[in-house]
């Protein structure tokens, strides 16, 4: 390994190693942290990856970070640990208030055991974030999974979205309503969620929102689980129900009628573009490649021609990771979503 981590230590005595990393920094440093944020991946460098993010949002967000670089599928078993602090200049009368960070490099046996390694070191009784970046595999085991307060997923990695979303929905059974599911992908499309939605408070447009019959979309390489949220949160909201389980399905509204839904993969920003089409009217949502605005605008027969520009936050994974620690609450209109395409995940 290249990168170091931090100061390596042994694995049965971390605590006490921090311990001393505290009392050599003297009275320039306060320890502050709100939450534990675990995070697991099993891919090399990922310690490296991790870490910059770490440092990137440490000075936000106090907290202790717990990272994991796993080889399950080694043989034997092997663990070594390291230990650092990100570190913020705290006002004007110097002095830094820091994060802690212990990161693990786990193979075989040890990898296995992930769930002694991540609750013999969290910073006492502070809510558990747990960043799983790697696939979830069966059996699910709820000796890890009923302890963790926010998991944290990005389901636009998933090459096997069916099957990891009916792991993630037994991983909500095991943790009896406490996990609260927070994926990244989501999160990523609220923009374009406040965006669309902004379009129907104009006087008018409200009431073709029962009478679509076209919905088009254009999504980037890499982001149809992006573009299926966010046709799975129409159609939750609108009460259509899939009838056609397609490559371009089609869905049903409440008097039967059907809307014919298009996915086409583009270039550009995770999600591009979108129209909404009735009889009578059109609604569409364009972010040109390289632009930081989504440009909305309405037309129709009995709709007031208007225009709009919505800033577009960054996609990055800095900005989505904040907010999700920042937020308390749930996501109640996520499963909903992800249950109303549920027949198109592959």
């Amino acid at each position: 390994m290249s990168f170091i981590p931090g100061i390596p230590v042994p694995i049965g005595g971390i605590e006490k190693e921090l311990g001393k990393l505290w009392e050599e920094s003297g009275d320039t440093k306060t320890r502050a942290s709100l939450i534990n944020l675990a995070i697991y991946n099993e891919k090399p460098g990922s310690l490296e990856r991790n870490t910059e993010i770490i440092r990137g949002i440490a000075g936000e967000h106090a907290m202790r970070a717990i990272l994991v670089q796993a080889d399950p599928k080694a043989e034997g078993t092997s663990a070594e640990a390291w230990i650092t602090m990100h570190c913020y200049l705290r006002g004007s009368k110097g002095g830094s208030v820091c994060s802690e960070q212990i990161s693990f490099e786990l193979a075989g046996m040890a990898a296995r055991s992930l769930q002694s390694v991540v609750f013999s070191h969290l910073d006492s009784d502070l809510p558990l974030c747990l960043w799983w970046q790697a696939d979830f595999r069966p059996p699910i085991d709820g000796k890890l999974w009923r302890w963790v307060d926010r998991l944290l997923f990005d389901s636009r990695h998933w090459k096997n979205p069916k099957e990891q979303f009916d792991l993630i929905r037994q991983i909500s059974g095991l943790a009896e309503a406490r996990t609260v599911l927070c994926d990244l992908n989501w999160a990523r499309s609220l923009p374009v969620r406040q965006a669309l939605a902004a379009i129907f408070d104009i006087p008018g447009t409200l009431a073709e929102l029962q009478l679509l019959r076209t919905l088009e979309l254009d999504y980037a390489h890499g982001s149809r689980t992006t573009a299926l949220l966010l046709v799975g949160w129409l159609a939750d909201r609108l009460g259509w129900s899939l009838s056609n389980p397609s490559l371009n399905p089609e869905f049903r509204d409440a008097q039967g009628n059907t809307i014919h839904v298009n996915l086409t993969e583009t270039q550009g920003a995770s999600i591009s573009r979108m129209r909404l089409a009735s009889e009578k009217a059109e609604f569409h949502l364009l972010r040109e490649s390289g632009s930081d605005l989504y440009v909305t605008t309405a037309t129709g027969s009995d709709v007031a021609p208007t225009s709009r520009m919505v800033r577009a936050p960054r996609e990055e994974t800095r900005e989505i990771l904040l907010a999700e620690l920042s937020r308390g609450g749930r996501h109640p209109l996520y499963t909903k979503a992800v249950k109303a395409v549920e027949g198109l995940w592959t």
